[in-house]
């Protein structure tokens, strides 16, 4: 039912939570209900929604759990009932048929926490869906549930470094503990930082560098920049049967297929700029009254314009409908005919941001040789401050801010 990613080289710091999605699961979303938007970041007492759709479109018997982990993402040691009231597993019992959809679906939902899995600490969880075994989930997804007793202040700035000042974002922060005793930070305190809320290029583990009164000072020349990248590309299929942004054209077979117009390379480009999602996307459908059951699907076929350099490595469409995965149905094959690169990935109706990345032959990502980086380009920013004192077994997530670099440019 599932394996590890395909030629997976993230680096995510615990390759074995990269675990492929069932390939009959799409449409797999979790947000904040609070916030009303996808984010899988919430404050204890908040509460997630998460939805998928099932293809094979009958009823499963669906369940799910959870699991808390460090800050560097290793199994916490620690028991169910440290960090959940109640049972730590629950069946997902509400589904709707899809209704007047080409492609036939069952669509699946539940909220966590609830009523009979309360969450009693902060941290990083693991949430698994799975159908008999938790060992053998359907997919898996990284949730943070944290507390506001650190405040956060950050920057960011150009990079500092010359020969990185065209490319790379620098943040600067400062954390105010006043709230929180803590004694010896550079063992108790660690910071995680995420551009776009994308863990595989995350930031693990910084360490303050100057200290004061009830503050720590994180002031890096370095070791917190990010490569800025470029905007993402993007496309809207919120009305399936007429081409939106970015498509050149729709046919109809079985489903419909969604066209998009070819990609360029922009890495030798001049910068310009653009409103994009930071990678993420919305499901939605403005032809039905629900899109939960009335969206549909379309084999959306994607195209990038070939070089030479690339034929030597692997390229893969890369954003936050795949979660960021490097899947094989997510990698571009070369079509000598037309002398572009080309793949075509099943996707609900909605709006969606994507980039091209890269995967040399010796297994070097290379998340910007396509786009291109740029110091201008607007980015979020999430930072996660971690706290384990001397005396616990288990890391809780005691900060949490974000932050958007076109504050600042």
């Amino acid at each position: 039912m599932f394996s590890s990613i395909f030629g997976q080289n993230s680096p995510f710091p615990n390759q074995d939570l990269l675990i492929s999605d069932d390939v009959n699961l799409r449409s797999i979303d979790i947000h904040n209900i609070s916030r009303s938007y996808q984010m899988p970041y919430a404050k204890l007492g908040e509460q997630f929604m998460i939805s998928f759709d099932d293809l094979d479109a009958d009823k499963k018997n669906y369940y799910y759990s959870v699991e808390h982990y460090s800050s560097d993402w290793e199994k916490s040691d620690i028991f169910d009932n440290d960090y959940i009231e109640g049972y730590n597993e629950g069946e997902i019992t509400k589904f709707a048929f899809s209704f007047n959809a080409l492609q036939p679906f069952t669509h699946y939902s539940f909220v966590f926490p609830n009523y009979g899995m309360k969450v009693l600490v902060s941290g990083n969880y693991l949430l698994k869906v799975y159908l008999d075994d938790d060992e053998e989930p359907c997919f898996v997804r990284r949730l943070v549930i944290y507390e506001d007793i650190i405040t956060i202040g950050a920057k960011v700035d150009r990079a500092v470094i010359v020969n990185k000042r065209d490319t790379e974002q620098q943040i600067s922060l400062v954390l105010n503990h006043k709230n929180l005793n803590i004694d010896n930070p550079a063992v108790e305190v660690d910071v995680n930082i995420l551009q776009n809320n994308t863990w595989d290029n995350a930031i693990y583990g910084l360490q303050y560098q100057y200290i004061g009164q009830n503050t720590l000072i994180y002031n890096h020349n370095d070791k917190s920049n990010f490569t800025a990248g470029n905007y993402f590309y993007y496309f809207d299929t919120k009305t399936i049967q007429v081409a939106g942004l970015f498509t050149d054209y729709i046919t109809l077979d079985d489903i419909y297929n969604t066209f998009l117009y070819t990609n360029q390379p922009r890495a030798n480009l001049p910068y310009s700029t653009q409103q994009d999602f930071n990678g993420g996307f919305v499901i939605r459908s403005v032809d039905g009254g629900d899109t939960n059951t009335d969206g549909d699907y379309s084999r959306v076929h994607f195209s990038l314009k070939t070089i030479d350099t690339f034929h030597k490595s692997s390229i893969y469409v890369y954003g936050a409908f795949n979660d960021w995965r490097f899947e094989e149905e997510n990698r571009l094959k070369y079509n000598k005919r037309k002398d572009v690169f080309e793949t075509e990935i099943l996707l609900k109706q909605g709006y969606f941001d994507y980039k091209y990345v890269v995967l040399d032959n010796d297994g070097e990502f290379h998340p910007d040789l396509i786009s291109g980086s740029f110091y201008q380009t607007e980015n979020n920013y999430t930072i996660f401050v971690y706290y384990r004192s001397m005396s616990s077994r288990f890391d809780r997530v005691v900060g949490f801010y974000q932050i958007r670099s076109e504050e600042l440019f």
